[in-house]
């Protein structure tokens, strides 16, 4: 299927096109401007012509339409949302950039968003399975497991929401594989790599994402409010817009905001009390107040110091003892998956990683680190533009000295053997419990990582500065926490308060979060987007 694509404005000037077949849209363009298309939504048309679909939709003076080649259909939702990012794509790009400065990234943007519309295409089978069976004469008809009523449905997260998992994907990799399975024995893994956009070596994570994330909600036209109308609680101080406020009315307003989006009420309070004191209490408007909140909370999410870790790391590849990390986390919170987003984003980075496995505790730790690094083995396999190694170090389960010995043993290999990273997945545990945290310091000491890094949960609420705390001050005195990752953020909506907790709470900056189940769903932190959400 073949498609033809082209951003111009109502003036007529063509600003950008996937290839020179131009002509084709100017039936569509007549059918708009007579009124003879269909019109899907606000601002969104479709049309049929010659054997071609035509979509096309606009943002103020701007349009992006698309045809495609043939009779397969694809959900109109899917081409809108497509051609809604096309826009802000190219309204990112030439914000401050000359033409020919970003013409050949926004190709890749362009064709990134392309590429992924097409996997949603929908072909009408020719016959159905079914009733090729039945009518065969030859094969019982096959009972369909899920045709008790009472059966239960599987779910997944779809945004923000629970839907149910019609696919019946089982979504536990809980089971321990064979290790003498050969990469080439077992079905090759899908993993979707749009993810990730190979630009001057480096891997940039999400660039797309951060692009559109990036953008005003009032870019898109279906949430527009009507004119005049506020939404939340600021509806109720639209009479406030242009004059002075009552600063301790409106303080308390915003304090209760921060609070529901899980920000720690301590916290909450410490931020509006800094916030008082540089409004005053003499003409201030809402506007001047929002705006010196938002300020703030872009400041507290804003890294002071590097979080380039591929720079680190490569910087330190002259070295004999290779660059290690050690995760860090509370039970449950993700400490494992994010280890293994991590180490796929170094392989894609040309580094070679060695795993340790030193959660030697939990029954069932050491061979679902197993699992993760038989599943980036043949991932790695079927590169075509990388010729990285990984691998795991372990020896069983044990206690006190074992663990140590273990990550002692995994750094001493990956010496000998020329691997770039190690990285060490330690146990989870419960950060009150002073016995269990105890050995932290004693496990730093030994294995003197050079990164401690983190995995909290954005779901985890208020107790998320407490956990910070305690883990950052478990390795002593002389060294904490050097960067977070926020698991689950994909759970909570515009709830993500834990980030702000966490980083008031330590002074330790958030390197990544984490957006989903596969290798791919991990983020660089766009401070914009956080503070829009706890803004709105």
């Amino acid at each position: 299927m073949s498609q033809c694509l082209i951003v111009f404005r109502r003036s007529g000037k063509i600003e950008y096109q996937t290839n020179n077949k131009v002509s084709p849209f100017n039936e569509f363009i007549i059918s708009i401007v007579n009124e003879t298309h269909l019109e899907l939504d606000k601002n969104f048309y479709t049309n049929s012509l010659h054997q071609r679909r035509f979509y096309g939709y606009h943002k103020e003076d701007l349009y992006v339409a698309l045809y495609f080649d043939s009779v397969t259909t694809i959900d109109s939702e899917k081409v809108k949302s497509t051609l809604i990012g096309i826009i802000k794509t190219f309204n990112k790009l030439y914000e401050d950039n000359e033409q020919v400065q970003v013409d050949e990234k926004l190709k890749k943007l362009v064709d990134l968003q392309l590429n992924q519309l097409l996997k949603y295409k929908q072909i009408e089978p020719k016959e159905s399975p079914i009733s090729s069976v039945n009518n065969s004469g030859t094969s019982t008809p096959i009972k369909n497991r899920n045709s008790n009523k009472g059966s239960k449905k599987m779910r997944k997260w779809d945004g923000d929401t629970m839907v149910d998992n019609v696919e019946d994907k089982v979504l536990d990799y809980s089971e321990f594989r064979d290790d003498s399975a050969q990469p080439e024995d077992l079905e090759p893994l899908k993993i979707d790599d749009s993810a990730f956009i190979h630009q001057n070596d480096i891997v940039l994570v999400n660039e797309l994402n951060d692009i559109l994330n990036d953008s005003d909600n009032s870019d898109d036209e279906d949430n527009d409010e009507p004119s005049g109308k506020v939404s939340g609680f600021f509806g109720k101080l639209s009479s406030y817009l242009g004059g002075s406020i009552n600063v301790e009315e409106i303080s308390k307003k915003f304090n209760d905001q921060l609070i529901s989006k899980n920000i720690h009420p301590a916290t909450a309070k410490t931020i509006i009390e800094k916030i008082q004191n540089q409004v005053g209490n003499k003409n201030v408007t809402l506007n001047s107040y929002k705006q010196a909140l938002t300020d703030e909370l872009t400041k507290i999410l804003t890294p002071n110091v590097s979080t380039d870790l591929l720079y680190d790391i490569k910087r330190n590849t002259n070295n004999e003892r290779p660059y290690v990390i050690s995760v860090v986390g509370v039970n449950g919170v993700g400490k494992s998956t994010n280890l293994a987003k991590l180490a796929y984003w170094f392989l894609q980075n040309n580094l070679n990683v060695l795993i340790c496995a030193c959660d030697t505790f939990r029954s069932g730790a050491v061979e679902q680190l197993k699992v993760h690094v038989n599943n980036l083995k043949r991932l790695n396999s079927q590169s075509s533009t990388t010729t990285t190694k990984i691998d795991i170090f372990e020896k069983g389960y044990g206690s006190g000295d074992h663990v140590v010995q273990t990550a002692k043993g995994a750094i001493q290999l990956a010496t000998q053997e020329k691997y770039d990273i190690v990285l060490i997945d330690t146990a989870g545990r419960t950060h009150s419990n002073s016995k269990l945290m105890a050995p932290l310091k004693k496990f730093g000491d030994a294995a003197n990582p050079d990164r401690i890094i983190m995995v909290g949960e954005a779901l985890v609420g208020t107790d998320s500065v407490e956990q910070a705390i305690n883990f950052n001050n478990a390795f002593g005195n002389k060294r904490g926490l050097d960067f977070f990752i926020i698991s689950k953020v994909d759970t909570v909506g515009d709830l993500v308060g834990a980030m702000i907790n966490m980083v008031m709470a330590t002074k330790v900056p958030i390197l990544f979060v984490g957006t989903g189940q596969t290798y791919t769903d991990i983020k660089r932190l766009s401070v914009k987007r956080v503070v829009d959400m706890l803004m709105k």
